[in-house]
């Protein structure tokens, strides 16, 4: 572990953080159920986390601007092991959703990662290195879930049935906390840690990060990229079973399949095809595949068609997710990455939680391929937002980073908007 790089180090702390995170999700809800917690109960424990964590996730960010990466990235991951461990050892509602609200609050994980990525990686390099960290993301949940199903039939007595998977979860996140703590050196130079202010709880925190030149705009297309993507998210296992009438393990290994390409074209292919094509284009590349892959989940009938439409997406989410960070983290100075990447997050974070909710409404109203049409429609608006946001942001990502240079791109963006 000493050998691997400062990148390879990130990488592999946020994959053993999201197997733990892989792992509790699928089982939060039917074990609350065998607690005999009520629907309402059950919902709260699965909103606790984002809600916490798009009010904390700005103010993460802008801690780690002026404190350093690695103790938010610290604090944040003991955070989240403490939580575990809670909700392992405990069966009470209100406890469980404490520890909920805790896990959303100090989960800076992905965040602070992303923008550890960028102090670490030439502004050329960095769609690569979130290639890597969405690789994380996609073997984790991969990964996670086979490893939540092996730990829920161990021979344990019933009690400790529904305890194991989550305080293997905290194992796993203690593990991510150790290499934080001994392996893993600080990103970001003391000179600018020593010029970031003390504004890191207050709104106009918040303001500074949005009205940067491009940022907002780069933003808002990251959010809708999201938006679309989480109708997938929320819908899938449903569709899967009841439009194509597939088994517990025929979801499984959907979610799997989809899980593998987008590993596969953030580890392997973003790494080749982002030098070359550059991020504008991937981007573009990326939300066209989307529009399509979209529709098609919409209209496919039967295993093969599902395989296709379902690669679309896959590679289409692996080219437009790290293409939109990598960009962002390009036109973002030097001492503002975690302040943006705080903001990144709350905005996807606040697009999940409404589109969980809006395309399950649409999916229970008997139309099974309902959320794949707004999906697609989401992700074609993404794309005319793209048109008229890349061309600017293309050329904020190709100046020099120096103070007369980023005077004249907000002085120009500020006239053309």
């Amino acid at each position: 572990m000493s050998k691997l790089s400062p990148l390879g180090l990130v990488v592999s702390i946020v994959l053993v953080d999201l197997l733990g995170f892989s792992i509790v999700m699928p089982l939060l809800a039917p074990f609350a159920r065998e607690y005999g917690f009520s629907s309402l109960q059950i919902g709260l424990l699965l909103a606790a986390y984002p809600m916490a964590q798009l009010v904390t996730g700005p103010i993460l960010g802008r801690l780690s601007d002026r404190y350093g990466r690695r103790p938010v990235l610290a604090a944040s991951q003991f955070g989240t092991a403490v939580s575990f461990v809670i909700l392992g050892l405990s069966n009470n509602f209100e406890v469980m959703f404490l520890a909920r609200l805790l896990d959303g609050a100090s989960g800076g994980n992905i965040l602070v990662a992303q923008a550890y990525v960028a102090d670490v990686t030439k502004p050329e390099e960095r769609s690569r290195g979130y290639g890597l960290i969405g690789m994380a993301f996609g073997l984790g949940f991969v990964l996670g879930p086979l490893l939540a199903l092996a730990l829920v039939e161990l021979p344990v007595p019933a009690e400790w049935r529904l305890r194991v998977p989550f305080l293997a979860a905290a194992l796993l996140s203690t593990v991510a906390w150790i290499l934080v703590v001994l392996r893993l050196p600080e990103s970001l130079p003391a000179d600018v840690r020593s010029r970031q202010s003390a504004r890191v709880v207050s709104r106009r925190g918040l303001i500074d990060a949005l009205v940067l030149p491009g940022v907002g705009r780069m933003i808002g297309l990251g959010a809708l990229a999201t938006l679309g993507f989480a109708a997938l998210e929320g819908t899938f296992s449903l569709y899967l079973g009841e439009r194509q009438g597939w088994g517990a393990t025929g979801v499984l290994a959907g979610f799997t399949y989809l899980g593998l390409v987008t590993a596969m074209v953030q580890g392997g292919l973003v790494r080749r095809l982002a030098p070359k094509l550059g991020e504008p284009r991937m981007i573009v590349i990326g939300l066209i595949l989307l529009v399509f892959g979209f529709a098609g989940l919409g209209v496919a009938r039967g295993t093969p068609a599902i395989l296709l439409v379902t690669t679309l997406v896959g590679i289409g989410q692996g080219f437009a997710s790290p293409a939109i960070s990598g960009l962002l983290s390009r036109i973002t100075p030097e001492g503002e990455q975690g302040a943006v990447f705080g903001t990144l997050s709350s905005a996807q974070t606040l697009a999940r939680m409404i589109n969980y909710v809006i395309a399950n409404l649409l999916f229970g109203r008997g139309n099974t391929a309902a959320p794949f049409w707004e999906a697609s429609a989401i992700a074609l608006l993404a794309l005319a937002l793209a048109a008229v946001t890349l061309p600017k942001a293309g050329r904020l990502a190709s100046r020099p980073r120096t103070d007369a240079a980023e005077g004249e791109a907000v002085a120009e963006w500020a006239a053309e908007a």
